[in-house]
């Protein structure tokens, strides 16, 4: 194989592992680090089940938990560039540049007591003390929000942080009015509501509405309204009994906006699909939705999630197409030079093979001119050192047929013209010495 061969051969190769490395890095999983705790909590639960599904499923998007000491720190590690993804929960802590993949939960605060108390409404609670379950800490600055809203002031109500295992004991010992109660109202988390709130209150409580939901939202984007259906809590009677007006907060999984959009939508696509098998191992993941992505709505929702939520998601090509255009582009543009380097290289073999023939057209006119047999031996030996030459060059393919017959023509002239140029210096000898 001559040394175009082996050109060709290289580029071919060199072509072929850039295909192969292109092929790996489109189809190599993107693993995204997802920041969430704390450890045991239902939102690390939830994101266990999504990186134990993604794996299974060898999507093509992977995640990587980054565990944290709550919904704050979740949020603060997306900020210090630790994580690419984060459940939160706006009221208590947003990532400066998050945007919203999808609700993971919803949670409707509402205020509860006992039809004794004589509380009928939010600004009943002034003078009273107030029950709040203080994980996370959120929920004080929740229930601080709404009181100063109806004008209650922080001074003269006393809010008492407790653990859910507290409630129950605590309203036995009269210790609290009313209860901030925060229930995500879904699967496991509603039953554990339900039995808390009969533990407490019986089995007939008085709900407390936040009737003005609306414009409290409209003063917080991380608060929204909600409504909790008649019957939510169960009974019969139905508990409540009507539906019962309140704000609402969501846990959230939010992405940073550098992620890649068609990644973001994956990642939306495979959650959604995987929500009703994921339920069974985690009841929770029921209360999975969609957010707004209205362009008005209060949170930013990832360009990515809302392209999938919303049907407009781009194709491969759509995404891709104009880089396969670049890329033909490009490659018809590097065969292009490779093809003018290799006939600029076979140019420049092709002359420095072709030197040889100026040199035996030039020792064509010094053998006619010679005076001395010495000068034809030397000529002849010359003649030997460019034939052997010009076989090395036919050899490494640098000399093509017609310069291989330039050389034969002009070999045979100054062999031609050594041995009539011999034959005369050799008469001239010869008569010479008879004389």
């Amino acid at each position: 194989m001559g040394r175009r061969g082996f050109l060709a051969l290289a580029g071919l190769f060199a072509m072929s592992a850039m295909l192969a490395l292109s092929f790996h890095m489109a189809t190599a999983p993107t693993v995204l680090r997802l920041a969430v705790g704390p450890i045991g909590s239902e939102d690390v639960r939830m994101a266990a089940a999504f990186v134990q599904t993604l794996n299974r499923e060898k999507s093509g998007v992977r995640l990587k938990l980054v565990l944290t000491e709550g919904l704050a720190d979740s949020a603060a590690a997306m900020d210090k560039g630790k994580a690419d993804l984060a459940v939160i929960r706006p009221d208590v802590a947003m990532p400066a540049k998050g945007e919203t993949v999808l609700i993971t939960r919803r949670f409707f605060p509402f205020l509860v007591t006992s039809k004794e108390s004589g509380i009928e409404r939010v600004a009943d609670l002034k003078g009273r003390r107030v029950g709040v379950v203080n994980m996370p800490a959120g929920n004080l600055d929740l229930v601080r929000t709404v009181l100063t809203y109806y004008e209650v002031p922080l001074s003269e109500v006393e809010i008492i942080g407790l653990a859910p295992a507290d409630i129950a004991p605590t309203v036995a010992a009269k210790g609290i009015d009313a209860l901030f109660a925060i229930s995500a109202l879904s699967a496991r988390t509603a039953s554990q509501g339900i039995n808390t709130i009969r533990q407490a209150w019986g089995a007939d409580p008085a709900f407390i509405p936040i009737r003005e939901a609306d414009a409290l939202a409209s003063r917080n984007r991380a608060i929204e309204t909600g409504e909790i259906v008649r019957g939510a809590f169960g009974g019969d009677p139905p508990k409540p009994a009507d539906p019962l007006t309140t704000i609402s907060v969501t846990h959230r999984l939010v992405a940073e906006p550098g992620v890649a959009d068609n990644v973001i939508a994956e990642l939306t696509r495979l959650i959604l699909t995987q929500r009703a098998t994921l339920s069974v191992e985690v009841p929770a993941i029921q209360g999975i939705e969609a957010p707004s992505t209205a362009k008005d709505a209060a949170l930013p929702v990832h360009n990515g999630a809302s392209a999938y939520l919303d049907g407009n998601e781009r194709t491969f090509f759509d995404r891709y197409g104009d880089w396969f255009y670049l890329g033909v582009m490009a490659l018809s543009l590097l065969g292009s030079g490779m093809a003018a380097m290799l006939s600029q290289a076979s140019s420049v073999r092709r002359r420095n093979a072709m030197e040889g023939l100026t040199r035996i057209v030039a020792m064509i006119t010094q053998a006619r001119e010679a005076t001395e047999l010495g000068q034809l031996a030397e000529l002849e030996l010359e003649a030997d050192e460019i034939l052997a030459m010009t076989l090395d060059s036919m050899a490494r393919q640098s000399l093509d047929e017609g310069g291989l017959s330039a050389y034969r023509l002009a070999m045979d002239q100054l062999s031609r013209a050594i041995g009539e140029r011999r034959r005369v210096l050799t008469e001239a000898a010869d008569l010479a010495r008879v004389t």
